[in-house]
């Protein structure tokens, strides 16, 4: 193969990435076991599945990504699930999903627990990192129990919250 023909290969793939006709919605009855798949094969947390929660990004009618909210007994919201299948990552799916979200879920505040790494991709939806100890109680038994596991140990958990 030719340099001039390795070059055009790649400029289209680049396209065709740049093309995809994602669709994203809230999640109905008949995404569950995708979600559930896709959870699973993330090694996302499956605990307490509402489907009522859950925004989904679909290609080809096929579900490539997740995010859901949990409500906090004492107070708001938790952005919990975000998964993108790994096909999918790096094109702004996660994204996308983050911001359906915060447009349909108007309640306020919204909580998240994540890797310091991860900072940055909450900052930008405007996501302020907070101290454990102002969390609702509820959460901050999320928190707690979160930090303990053992494959955990060598992350730095933050916690976060958009107003």
């Amino acid at each position: 193969m030719e340099k001039s023909e390795f070059i055009e290969i790649k400029v289209n793939f680049k396209n065709m990435i740049n093309d995809l006709n994602v669709i994203y919605a809230q999640a109905g009855p008949e995404d569950e076991l995708a979600i559930r798949d896709l959870l699973k094969e993330l090694e996302g947390d499956r605990s307490q599945l509402g489907m009522s929660r859950f925004y989904i990004a679909k290609v080809d009618n096929n579900l490539i990504g997740c995010v859901r909210t949990k409500i906090i007994g004492d107070g708001g919201l938790e952005l919990a699930s975000l998964a993108v299948n790994k096909k999918y990552q790096g094109r702004g799916i996660g994204s996308g999903l983050v911001e359906e979200l915060l447009l349909k879920e108007t309640e306020r505040p919204i909580f998240l627990l994540t890797e310091q790494s991860k900072e940055s991709f909450y900052k930008k939806f405007n996501f302020n990192i907070i101290a454990p100890s102002d969390l609702p109680s509820e959460f901050k038994k999320e928190y707690n129990r979160i930090i303990s596991m053992s494959f955990v140990k060598n992350l730095k958990v933050i916690a976060m919250v958009i107003d």
